[in-house]
């Protein structure tokens, strides 16, 4: 059985092998696809759009290849439709798609990404709970090989999948020691307590290049052959950028400034974390963000913080600002003399938050410098735990040797390969992400939503009512009360209206 990732999102930026999006027995879809449908599509009933091609026995439509991904229609309308139905359908084309498909990016499983089917306009967004519910269901008796990921645009679909999932069942290829880390780094996430570094490794999935294929890309469209594996990686890049001229930074985007974004970057961005780092220069980060916060963070230094605001530091340079890229030995010694500011923030967070480092290989010069003297500090401060300034993962245990700073907790993903070790670590930020959504404020977003009721358990529903009795019967003088704006803001985020 593959892996059911839930993240919250916008589906069509996900990198993946296939992506399945519903359609009606008549093959009209929503306008919301477009950008991952063929272009010029007829108009379709009530302002849909109409699909080309036939359905196949499974019910799918196979549709034109977009951004390297498969994509496919499913009918999951066709009349009157239960959950149970809908998701069988979803299913059901899942199993179709996923045959003969091949992992990409180099995933070891293919990873096929999914909506919350029928919930839109397919007559069954009043029973958002129980399609939810059906699916996970389904999850967990499917024999399928490839990994799905369900991506929900909605912040209140996000809260009920994750209400609804089983800590016993749903993370079954992660070993009891590998869940206690995730649930210890999900319970900091729901504190606020933890702060994010990225490195090259959360992009790899999505298809970018690292360091070395990126000069090696470079290279060839200068003409040049690729460096030998003694030389140093700015140095390479410093001859690079004199044989291209003009033309360095318009490859740079060209390879670097992609629309999409990993299943991992899409569970980071659900975590919420207040305050991010990564040393990556794509994009691939704050598009995640994008559908989760409604771009309400700011990126460092391109923009500057607003202390109300989520931040996200680019540590070495931006793809949105071509000439902040730090490559090259120019890049590097102009970077070393303007960035002392920029590493202060890094430190501020090694000691102020648990910092948590994901693809990152705590091998750099720079870092190490920064972080020796957070340690300095940190042995000076009278306390009585000997906690650590943050969590490493490392995707083979041989990686954490390789580690250069040691003032952090280790978490090895005990792979014995890279693909394999890639795979298993999305797995773990999924139970992490679960751990942190299922029990901080935002867990019981869909409470008092009506869309959701018909899922609600005995627990939910005795709480329901008691709010709404509260509702019902509370004097119109008490709502003049400086008290009332916040507790109707907390009433506003379980998911109910107040006029």
């Amino acid at each position: 059985m593959g892996h059911l990732f839930v993240a919250q999102g916008d589906l069509t930026k996900l990198a993946c092998d296939a992506v399945l999006v519903p359609c009606d027995s008549r093959l009209n879809i929503s306008r919301v696809w477009s950008s991952i449908l063929p272009t010029g599509l007829p108009a379709g009933d009530a302002g849909w759009l109409r699909l080309p091609g036939e359905i196949s026995n499974a019910g799918v439509v196979r549709l034109d290849d977009h951004d390297g991904r498969r994509v496919c229609a499913f009918v999951a309308v066709d009349g009157r439709m239960t959950p149970e139905g809908v998701v069988r359908r979803m299913w059901a084309a899942i199993d179709h798609v996923s045959q003969r498909l091949e992992a990409g990016d180099g995933r070891i499983r293919p990873l096929i990404g999914v909506p919350l089917p029928g919930t839109g306009e397919g007559g069954l967004s009043g029973r958002r709970g129980e399609v939810i519910e059906r699916l996970l269901d389904q999850y967990r008796n499917a024999e399928g090989s490839c990994d799905v990921a369900l991506v929900l645009f909605d912040r209140r679909d996000f809260a009920a999948a994750q209400n609804r999932r089983d800590p016993d069942r749903d993370w079954t290829e992660l070993t009891d020691e590998l869940k206690t880390e995730a649930d210890r780094l999900g319970e900091l996430g729901r504190r606020g307590q933890l702060s994010l570094f990225l490195g090259a490794g959360v992009s790899r999935p999505a298809g970018l290049p690292d360091w070395t294929v990126l000069l090696q890309r470079l290279a060839d469209e200068a003409g040049l052959p690729h460096a030998a594996e003694d030389t140093a990686p700015e140095d390479a890049a410093t001859d690079i950028r004199a044989k291209l001229g003009d033309r360095y930074y318009g490859l740079l985007s060209a390879l670097l400034d992609i629309q999409r974004h990993a299943v991992g970057h899409a569970l980071l961005a659900s975590l919420r974390v207040q305050k991010m780092v990564t040393t990556n220069f794509d994009p691939c980060l704050e598009l995640a963000l994008d559908s989760v916060v409604a771009r309400e963070y700011r990126v460092l230094a391109r923009e500057l913080a607003d202390g109300s605001m989520p931040w996200l530091l680019k540590l070495n340079g931006d793809i949105k600002v071509p000439k902040s890229v730090v490559l090259t030995r120019d890049d590097f010694r102009q970077h070393e003399a303007e960035s002392q500011a920029l590493r202060g923030v890094v430190q501020g967070l090694l000691l102020t938050s648990h910092l948590l480092f994901v693809g990152y290989s705590l091998r750099e010069q720079s870092f190490l410098a920064l972080a020796s003297e957070v340690t300095r500090v940190r042995q000076r401060a009278s306390h009585d735990d000997k906690s650590r300034a943050g969590t490493a993962i490392a995707l083979m245990d041989s990686a954490v040797a390789d580690f250069g700073y040691q003032d952090l907790y280790s978490v090895s993903m005990g792979a014995s390969s890279f693909a394999e070790g890639a795979r298993r670590l999305e797995i773990f930020l999924d139970r992490l992400c679960w751990r942190a959504a299922s029990s901080d404020e935002r867990a019981a977003q869909y409470l008092l939503d009506d869309d959701y009721r018909s899922a609600l358990r005995p627990n939910e529903h005795a709480l329901r009512d008691s709010v709404y009795e509260f509702l019902n019967t509370v004097d119109p003088v008490a709502k003049t009360s400086p008290g009332w704006s916040r507790i109707a803001e907390t009433l506003r985020g379980m998911g109910t209206t107040l006029e």
